[in-house]
């Protein structure tokens, strides 16, 4: 009987080292679709307002102004949700489900997008909804599926690497498919059916080995929750530096990329060193392309750096913010290059430095914490955004 126990507690240990070891590169599937959701919201804004009547260039009215509202609440509820209402709404569940529950709240929203697209001036109240729920999706998802998949080989890899391109799907490929007549809404329509292939994908892979683990981290509830913050002496110590440098990055991207950008040039952009113009729209396109290279190429590489200070990120931060107010066409794509690959390389450094400092207990709370910390610094920086496009329009009509 004790040999028979003693061999089942072996297979149970071997069959958990086996998954551990086991990297599911099908997080990068799973992943994807929540960031063409998350850039479905910011970039697919303007072409949906005018579906609930608003006109080019309107401002200050109350439409316009219930419609703002409306488009900040995805993230207004990612910062709500990053911390205390995944922990919270969601406590009763482990992490594992909590990923799916944030799949399906990004599915709703989506969902909602494509009939209030179709739509003749539905009212501006039904806007609060898709994107509160895309906010919710976004709170939830980052902390959890880092969580879940931080004991799985180098699975967290492929979920950091899915991000960039999940938005690159959005703003680079759907705004080109765009040119060439493509309606907008089939950018919800496709990130719908993905994040639907999403859960399949989930459900057949990453929670079953999910589920294999025993770990304290795996099964994290509400009441763990609260001894975490109880402790918060033993762990955000550990994090804080990094959290202030991701704070200032947020800053910067909210700021600069594209940010005040989209402003500062007009309809057409002059390259001087080079002597021709170009249309906004492709001079836009050109940045997000040297901001997905930056982002992507770094997370890749920097996965596989030792964990170095963030206040190298910092100093290339600071570069890219030269660059960029420097106001030169041909060099201001590179800044967008140098914001992400400050971003991307924090990104992908951080989530290891906190998976290694803890594999036992905190992990969930410390990353929900330094995510939430960065989503202050984006909010933050997209509420200036308009205190600095009257300076920076000043300096550039002096220096043009």
């Amino acid at each position: 009987m004790t040999s028979s126990v003693s061999s089942d507690m072996l297979l149970a240990t071997n069959t958990e080292d086996t998954v551990k070891k086991t990297t599911f590169k099908t997080s990068f599937l799973i992943t994807l679709p929540v960031f063409m959701g998350y850039a479905c919201c910011f970039s697919l804004q303007h072409r949906l307002s005018f579906i609930f009547g608003l006109t080019e260039g309107a401002s200050g009215d109350p439409l316009s102004y219930k419609y703002g509202v409306a488009a900040s609440l995805v993230y207004g509820f990612n910062l709500i949700f990053r911390v205390l209402g995944h922990n919270i709404v969601f406590g009763c569940l482990p992490p594992k489900w909590r990923v799916t529950v944030a799949l399906c709240s990004m599915i709703i929203g989506m969902s909602l997008f494509v009939f209030l697209s179709y739509q003749k001036y539905p009212n501006i109240a039904w806007a609060y909804f898709p994107f509160a729920f895309c906010g919710v999706c976004e709170g939830s998802y980052g902390p959890n599926m880092l969580n879940v998949v931080n004991e799985l080989g180098d699975t967290r890899l492929y979920v950091v690497l899915a991000m960039p391109v999940g938005v690159a799907c959005v703003t680079i490929l759907g705004f080109a498919l765009m040119g060439f007549g493509m309606p907008f809404q089939w950018c919800y329509i496709a990130t719908g059916v993905c994040l639907i292939l999403g859960i399949i994908i989930y459900h057949l892979t990453v929670f079953p080995a999910a589920s294999k683990l025993g770990s304290h981290q795996s099964n994290f509830s509400l009441r763990d929750f609260g001894r975490d913050l109880l402790c918060i002496g033993d762990w955000f110590p550990k994090i804080w530096f990094c959290s202030l440098v991701f704070l200032l990055n947020m800053v910067c991207l909210a700021l600069f990329n594209p940010g005040c950008t989209l402003y500062v040039y007009e309809s057409r952009v002059t390259f001087h060193l080079f002597g021709f113009t170009v249309n906004h729209d492709i001079f836009i396109l050109l940045y997000n392309i040297c901001s997905f290279v930056g982002d992507f190429v770094s997370r890749k590489v920097m996965n596989k750096k030792r964990i170095i200070n963030p206040i190298w990120f910092f100093f290339m931060l600071c570069f890219g913010f030269a660059l960029n107010i420097s106001l030169i066409p041909e060099i201001v794509p590179f800044a967008a290059f140098c914001f992400s690959w400050a971003n991307g390389g924090l990104y992908v450094q951080c989530t290891k430095l906190i998976g290694l400092l803890f594999e036992e207990k905190y992990h969930l709370t410390a990353t929900s914490t330094w995510l939430f910390i960065g989503d202050a610094g984006s909010f933050s920086g997209a509420n200036i955004v308009q205190l600095l496009r009257p300076a920076i329009g000043a300096i550039k009509k002096r220096m043009f």
